[in-house]
């Protein structure tokens, strides 16, 4: 059986189209700083610090057993070369190969600490080393693989008695596709005046490793991670190009990816996969994430808003109406009330793939209220889609009628459902599951699907969820960009920012120079993979203060 068995067939005309949105990759060649040593340092949030050896021109010759960490300063996403350069013993010359172990570090830890033993659900493949043999020396060598790094730790595994190495010209070779310059500092003059000089600093440091970190998951798609999957995903994506609709302002890569996804369907009947390959050819992830594909409405609405491309908009409906369609009938049809799909991610899909529902990285959480809204919100989507587009106004066939109702009306029965059996009035906030669970998530996404009669009520209900001291919270930035967006929605626009700073702020304090997949800052290397080493330390879903903080008015 090879990767494609099994898939549907790529929609070759969608695919054409995406095809010709493939945007250029820009690339910067970049100079190792330093040559440092790390130490376990307990003051520092993730226990370790570096201190500098000297700079890369005193290298020492190193012989087997030896290792080096060179810092390049600052994290990129890009490629590694060097010259290796062989210093004789003795009169005879280097008579066998070199063996490197390369080690490529996002954090300083990734350098400092063993990445064995391995103990993630997640290949151990993903893991960021090289080992390499170079013969006859000296020789220029170029690691083929794409890496994310700032820290490239060298190790001699081997080489004969009579001759050490040095690596001399260590260069980075920086890529992305997002456009050289920054968009311009956050200045405070429309909203934040009365800030302190401190604050705002504050707020600049986040925007910039948020800006940093789109800009090192820019490629020839939305990359949620350039260190593991280096693929996109729906959920990421929607979130990628909202920042960069804030920030770069480029419209083509949204376009491409949202092509990509309607020409990879998982299934025949056209439910979309979670994710979508690149190479060695397009092709569908093999599973479908459930609420990512209801906000793929939400996605292809943010793009025809932003960039008018009507036509793209009128192509791709169809493609986002029927994700409506086919997950409407987890609805039932007594209460109204809808059902997410659990399942277990670590082993291997069943034949057709998985279909699961993610809303966030939480072994407590209780998804039920959450994904319920979530199909409220991505149904407004496409309804306000078709009538940005002048459609006329979409039905579908549901579990309530027994003829296609009007999305009005299926919203209308939604909602209803929410406020009579997931809404606690005697607390004001809503709650999940037969405990009554109360979470970030199932109050942040009742603000977002508009649940809520008025923003008084929504306010309250957010601000029970998030001062309740039994509540789940988010685990990952991506639920936490969506609680953030529902204070926001609600007029919570101080506890949005407060939010912010604590929470992004805490990534910067303890040491992010591109903003991390997921964060817990009473748990700093708590992995959903069961292993630190498997987290990715630039990802797409993180980006988005730099998205929030210009809707909060702070540009």
């Amino acid at each position: 059986m090879n990767t494609f068995d099994g898939l549907p067939p790529t929609n070759a005309g969608f695919a054409a189209t995406a095809n010709a949105c493939m945007p250029e990759l820009y690339t910067i060649d970049q100079h190792a700083r330093n040559i440092v040593e790390a130490k376990k340092d307990p003051t520092t949030t993730l226990g370790w610090s570096a201190s500098v050896k000297g700079p890369v021109e005193d290298m020492q010759v190193l012989n087997s057993g030896d290792c080096v960490i060179l810092d390049f300063g600052g994290h990129r996403t890009g490629y590694f070369s060097f010259n290796l350069v062989p210093y004789k013993h003795g009169m005879e010359p280097a008579d066998s190969p070199a063996r490197l172990r390369i080690v490529f570090g996002e954090i300083l830890a990734d350098v400092a600490e063993e990445l064995e033993p391995y103990n993630a659900w997640l290949s151990k493949a993903w893991l960021p080393d090289e080992i390499i043999n170079v013969d006859y020396l000296p020789q220029p060598v170029k690691i083929q693989r794409r890496h994310a790094f700032r820290y490239i730790r060298i190790d001699v595994l081997a080489v004969s008695a009579r001759f050490g190495v040095k690596v001399e010209q260590p260069l980075a070779h920086a890529v992305s596709s997002a456009p050289r310059g920054n968009p311009a500092s956050l200045s405070f003059t429309k909203r934040g005046q009365e800030f302190t000089e401190e604050k705002k600093n504050v707020l600049r440091k986040i925007d910039e490793v948020a800006l940093l970190t789109l800009r090192n998951c820019m490629h020839t798609v939305y990359e949620d991670g350039p260190r593991r999957d280096m693929r996109l995903w729906i959920g990421d994506l929607r979130l990628q190009a909202l920042a960069n609709y804030a920030t770069f302002r480029d419209t083509t890569l949204a376009k491409r990816c949202l092509y990509l996804f309607a020409a990879t369907p998982l299934r025949d009947d056209g439910l979309l996969s979670a994710s979508c390959y690149e190479k060695p050819h397009i092709c569908s992830g093999g599973q479908s994430i459930v609420d990512f594909t209801q906000i793929y409405a939400a996605a292809l609405l943010d793009y025809v808003q932003f960039s008018g491309d009507h036509t793209t908009g009128k192509e791709l409906f169809p493609v986002a109406l029927k994700q409506f369609e086919l997950s409407i009938a987890r609805c039932d049809s007594n209460n109204g009330l809808y059902k997410p799909v659990y399942d277990d991610m670590s082993g291997p899909s069943p034949v057709g793939g998985a279909t699961w529902h993610f809303i966030d990285w939480h072994e407590e959480l209780d998804k039920d209220t959450a994904s319920h809204c979530v199909i409220i919100f991505g149904l407004k989507n496409v309804l306000k889609l078709s009538q940005v587009l002048s459609l006329p106004t979409p039905m579908i066939q549901t579990p309530f009628s027994d003829k296609p109702l009007k999305l009005p009306v299926i919203i209308d029965k939604l909602t209803q459902a929410a406020r009579a059996h997931l809404y606690d009035a005697s607390r004001g906030v809503f709650v999940s599951g037969r405990k009554k669970q109360i979470s970030w998530a199932s109050n942040a996404w009742a603000v977002m699907a508009g649940v809520p009669t008025d923003k008084e009520e929504a306010a309250h209900a957010l601000e029970v969820a998030y001062k309740d001291a039994g509540s789940i919270i988010a685990n990952t930035p991506y639920l936490h960009h969506y609680l953030c967006e529902a204070f926001i929605e609600a007029g919570l626009e101080d506890l949005a920012t407060q939010h912010i700073v604590e929470y992004w702020g805490s990534m910067c304090d303890a040491g992010a120079e591109t903003f991390w997949e997921t964060w817990d800052p009473k748990k700093p290397k708590h992995s959903p993979y069961g292993d630190f080493h498997s987290n990715s330390f630039c990802h797409a879903w993180s980006c988005t203060p730099s998205l929030l903080l210009r809707r909060l008015g702070y540009e």
